[in-house]
């Protein structure tokens, strides 16, 4: 893996003896990961297992199950190994491990699968494709007995039970799988937290999404709360869900083009559902595209997250390979979402595939930062953070946190981070007492945990090349003088420094772009341009003059120099030297009676400008004198080489402004008097 020279973020990477397709992190961050993964129904013979881990980033391939812990955030010996605690090898003939999702218990997980059954079962009418484990940590270092004298224990999982949740399908040939599994999140509440869960069939004649009651370890016909049938040949890319209060659960599904958001009360005593609206509603669809343009599609939902209760983002591929975005959509009760903001990936990834979110702790007025994680297919991982202020209910641009390269040799599978739970704070001290005798008595500080330690999240990925990384990154308080802040991954002060930086950069090159304008067109000694540089002493500003002369290849300096010496030299009735591009700005030579004349002044560094009153008594006067159609290409090439040795013309001015000049090749009284001005 890659990581920025100044990042703080640490990895560790494992590999295991089967392909890895889902991960999964403990609902409460205790430390593990369980990730699932094998071959398949084939004669491979890669094992289909379940395997535990301990330690800070992991990486894991596929044939089975894996769990992965940490023995502790603040151990940064252990933030960068993975051990495995425990595994179960499942049968050869059923199908990979596909989508997982755990509950918590107190001494380790209950862990829900989607594993195909055998292909002989399924032709039979007969596919349990939702399985659940139950999952035992090892007891941590200061549970440990005497008997395990110094070895590290090992975890243990067992199969519980299998369910079919899906529709039989009436076709021969079965080829539906649990493509997507979803919980909602746990709540850290006095009472516990009961749960809901969906799952998303794939490849079948008529795909669906099903939600349950998830309080049930194997749940049942009774536990469906709802069987949402999709459009014909649509199929739920993702799936979602929220609790915006106790009992309330919102789920949101996309499919390659649309969203959809269904909400529910339900009573898990009397297993009822109240729906609202009755049915799923579809709150954004991909516009179509124009008859005119060439392509054939449109672009499609990849994956979505709830945000909060009144957002949610999306990550969106364009049609054709063409890059990958990140949506953002405020729901409203009734009626469509809207689109909020919007962030287009790097050109590079021109196909992304997966995303996950991880909602930090809000202050007391509900702002706070969320973390968001992008896989693409070039195997590269970009991770983003948006503040979200609850006074306008809006999301700040994303910035961009780091960009991982290369963190797999294969395709990652699945990408997940770690939720994020506020930690407990310290208590404040008790006032001081008074004694019998009026004394004070010394304050005694509340039973309470002590002052949160270092805070992190982590960012696991697996690959079908049997790897998994997880990534760790450190959270800072908002503000760390005060024990109750909320917690961010980029702090507003980095982000601050950061734009003013790109402000700086972008100054500065606008500076070099006037700069080069200003010396190849204008020059910085002219006072009548419009210039900021014209706020220089004028010694400074000749003196710049001469580099510019120099880099634009046609001798200004030595222009400056002739000017100076002819135009000191001089006499007051004789008009200067080097001044065509004022004349032409004051007179119009086509339309004006008097004559502009160009004369060689003899020595092929200068010419002479001057301004005679009668243009033709001044043609009968100077026979030799032509205007530039009159001469030929020969002459004009002569001539414009001459104007850009001595600076007063450009090939960008193009030739029309020549017109009505007259080139004499007669330097009289002004080639003599600033060649005996350079001569003495």
């Amino acid at each position: 893996m890659v990581l920025q020279p100044t990042s703080k973020v640490s990895f560790a990477k494992t590999s295991l003896p089967y392909p890895l397709f889902a991960a999964d992190f403990d609902p409460y961050n205790r430390g593990y990961l369980v990730v699932g993964g094998g071959g398949g129904i084939s004669k491979t013979g890669v094992q289909n297992q379940i395997v535990s881990t301990t330690g800070v980033r992991v990486r894991i391939r596929l044939r089975g199950i894996m769990l992965t812990t940490e023995q502790s955030v603040l151990d940064v010996s252990n933030r960068s190994t993975i051990t495995t605690i425990a595994e179960i090898q499942l049968s050869r003939d059923e199908d990979s491990v596909q989508s997982l999702g755990s509950l918590a218990t107190k001494d380790g997980l209950i862990t829900l699968a989607g594993i195909n059954s055998s292909q002989a079962d399924q032709n039979a009418g007969k596919n349990e494709h939702l399985r659940s484990f139950d999952i035992k940590y090892p007891p941590r270092k200061k549970q440990r007995t005497e008997k395990s004298d110094g070895v590290d224990e090992k975890g243990e999982i067992k199969p519980i039970g299998q369910r079919s949740l899906f529709k039989p399908s009436p076709v021969a040939k079965q080829e539906t799988y649990q493509r997507v599994l979803r919980l909602s999140p746990a709540q850290k509440r006095e009472s516990g937290s009961k749960r809901i869960g969906a799952v998303a069939s794939s490849m079948a004649k008529d795909n669906e999404v099903v939600v349950f009651n998830a309080t049930s370890a194997t749940p049942a016909e009774s536990d469906i709360i709802t069987r949402i049938n999709l459009p014909e040949g649509a199929e739920a890319a993702d799936l979602d869900i929220l609790e915006p209060e106790k009992s309330e659960f919102s789920v949101a599904y996309c499919t390659d083009s649309d969203v959809y958001e269904q909400t529910f009360r339900y009573d898990f005593s009397s297993k009822k559902a109240e729906k609202t609206p009755k049915g799923p509603r579809r709150i954004y669809q991909m516009p179509v595209p124009d008859a005119s343009e060439n392509t054939k599609s449109r672009p499609t939902f990849r994956c979505l997250r709830f945000l909060n209760t009144e957002n949610l983002i999306t990550l969106v591929n364009k049609p054709n390979k063409g890059g990958a975005e990140l949506r953002i959509f405020h729901l409203y009760p009734t009626g469509p979402a809207s689109l909020a903001l919007q962030k287009s990936l790097p050109r590079r990834i021109r196909q992304a595939v997966g995303m996950d979110v991880c909602a930090l702790d809000a202050d007391k007025s509900g702002n706070q930062q969320v973390v968001v994680a992008v896989a693409g297919r070039d195997i590269s991982i970009e991770v983003y953070v948006t503040n979200y202020q609850r006074r306008t209910a809006t999301f700040s641009p994303f910035k961009h946190y780091i960009t991982l390269k290369d963190v797999h040799e294969h395709q990652i599978t699945k990408i997940c981070l770690s939720p994020f739970h506020s930690p407990i704070r310290a208590a404040d001290p008790e006032p001081p007492a008074t004694g019998p005798n009026g004394e004070l008595v010394p304050s005694k500080a509340l039973e309470s945990p002590s002052h949160p330690g270092p805070q992190y999240i982590r960012m696991a990925s697996v690959t079908y090349g049997n790897t998994v990384v997880v990534d760790t990154f450190p959270l800072s308080p908002l503000d760390p003088k005060d024990k109750q802040s909320r917690y961010v991954l980029s702090h507003p002060s980095d982000e601050t420094m950061t734009t003013v930086a790109y402000i700086v950069v972008i100054s500065g090159i606008v500076l070099v772009a006037a700069f080069l304008i200003q010396s190849f067109i204008v020059g910085f000694s002219d006072d009548k341009a419009m210039s900021p540089f014209n706020l220089l002493p004028e010694g400074v500003r000749n003196f710049l003059d001469q580099p510019a002369a120099a880099a634009g290849g046609f001798g200004r300096g030595v222009e400056l120099r002739v000017h100076s010496v002819v135009e000191d030299s001089l006499p007051t009735n004789i008009p200067g030297v080097g001044r065509l591009r004022e004349f032409l700005s004051q007179h119009d030579p086509a339309s004006s009676n008097k004559a502009l004349v160009v004369r060689d002044a003899g020595d092929s560094t200068s010419l002479s400008i001057d301004v005679h009153p009668d243009q033709e008594a001044y043609i009968r006067e100077d026979t030799e004198a032509k205007y530039w159609d009159q001469m030929n290409e020969q002459q004009q090439t002569a001539w414009k080489e001459k104007l850009i040795r001595a600076g007063e013309w450009v090939e960008g001015q193009g030739e029309k402004v020549l017109f009505g000049v007259l080139f004499s090749e007669y330097a009289g009284v002004v080639g003599n008097v600033a060649a005996q001005a350079m001569g003495g």
